[in-house]
């Protein structure tokens, strides 16, 4: 099932193009998850799978002069993140295959045509890509993964009055009719500080590389905890060598030592993962610091397998999406495609379920963007509870995960409604 698109490929997908390949997914697959649905909106669940065999209801079959509209979707297919763009991309046809076949074929109205476009690895190509895109007819652009393509993209659709809804998660490129579909870093700290301070921690340390994203984590994070009136202190920025990183633990761990026991930073936010997070780990170690004293706070980099193979990150919390959800999809996933899918390739699965199920039930025109910001949101098969506003950003509702031996656990769950003004639960 897996495959790769050249740069020159102008290739388009609909349903009809693995008409095969659906049939496969109902035989040898677990059943496809829940298109996302609007909260209190029970018209748009799907009727359930097995009613087919006694009433003849089929679901999938695009009816004969069913009206497409077409929807760009610009990743990376080539290039260093070749590998993220296209197992994304494996995602995107995935879901436009399970969105036809939870709902009657006398349901569907429109039908979604997918315009693949590689980006490459620059804002230029990205901006070309586009442009190819919106000549062969895109109404709608799913894409592109990385932030400082955005601006050349939602140039480009704006001249033609298409939306946008980018991968994004910087909330500077956001605008009205140009989305940020990514985890947004304000929301991830919101939610975390907020936990991490009802549960009567009052002084933060903060362990962060020297980038714009390690600057912004400290920012975000002392604004946030002291307005609940608690204390951000010390921070330790470093730049990313086992070196430098070594120096700011040493330094962190001498102003604890030094510091009176009532005043001692009880958490430590760490905003970084992967590799880093082992040596950070064992330069603590090095310095003998006991993080049992020291409950250790990061961000959604932290959802990774990895983390929970380092024995010293048992009992950290972090923020993330819902896990249910996510292992769903990914057991589906590879079960389609044999291999494990990359953690972004749960946006692009939700992202194309979403603007399909905005398609099907619609006029056959375009995408219906003013459903796009409703503000129930909607529930994504792979990450839970969403919803898109008006201004471009996007409201997420996360759970604190905790870090346990080899697995992660859920310590207070996401919130499942928008109902109450807190928007980052």
């Amino acid at each position: 099932m897996k495959r790769y698109l050249s740069k020159s490929s102008v290739t388009t997908f609909s349903l009809a193009t693995f008409s095969l390949a659906a049939l496969l997914f109902t035989v040898s697959c677990t059943p496809p998850p829940e298109a996302p649905k609007r909260p209190d909106t029970p018209t748009r669940a799907p009727t359930p799978i097995t009613s087919d065999m006694n009433t003849g209801v089929t679901r999938g079959a695009i009816p004969a002069n069913t009206p497409s509209v077409k929807v760009a979707l610009l990743l990376p297919l080539s290039g260093e993140s070749s590998a993220v763009g296209n197992a994304m991309m494996d995602a995107a046809l995935m879901a436009l295959s399970d969105s036809y076949l939870t709902v009657p074929s006398s349901q569907i109205r429109a039908q979604v045509v997918l315009i693949p476009k590689d980006t490459g690895n620059s804002p230029a190509e990205t901006e070309q890509a586009a442009k190819q895109a919106i000549e062969q007819g895109a109404q709608f652009i799913i894409g592109p993964l990385f932030s400082q393509s955005v601006p050349g993209v939602s140039n480009q659709a704006k001249a033609r009055n298409i939306s946008v809804l980018s991968f994004s998660n910087n909330k500077t490129v956001a605008a009205p009719n140009t989305y940020v579909f990514g985890f947004l870093p304000e929301q991830q700290i919101a939610r975390v500080a907020e936990y991490a301070y009802m549960q009567g921690i009052p002084y933060i340390a903060v362990l962060a590389p020297n980038d714009a994203y390690g600057q912004k984590v400290r920012d975000l994070l002392s604004d946030n905890y002291s307005h609940k009136g608690g204390i951000v202190n010390p921070v330790e920025l470093y730049a990313s060598s086992p070196v430098n990183i070594d120096a700011a633990v040493a330094r962190l761990v001498n102003t604890y030592n030094d510091t009176p026991p009532e005043r001692r930073f009880k958490a430590i936010f760490i905003a970084d993962g992967g590799q880093q997070m082992k040596y950070i780990m064992e330069s603590f170690k090095r310095y003998n610091f006991d993080l049992r004293k020291v409950k250790l706070l990061g961000t959604g980099l932290w959802d990774d397998p990895e983390i929970a193979a380092i024995p010293e990150m048992a009992g950290a919390w972090f923020p993330s999406a819902p896990p249910a959800p996510y292992k769903k999809f990914e057991t589906h996933f590879v079960s389609v495609y044999g291999y494990k899918p990359v953690r972004l390739a749960s946006l692009a699965y939700d992202a194309v379920t979403m603007i399909t199920n905005l398609t099907m039930y619609g006029t056959g025109e375009g995408v219906d963007v003013a459903g796009l910001v409703d503000p129930r949101g909607f529930n994504g098969p792979a990450n839970g509870l969403y919803r898109m506003n008006m201004d471009g950003t996007s409201d997420r509702k996360l759970a604190i995960l905790e870090v346990m031996p080899g697995s992660f656990r859920v310590v207070d769950p996401a919130k499942t409604d928008f109902a109450t003004p807190e928007a980052l639960r």
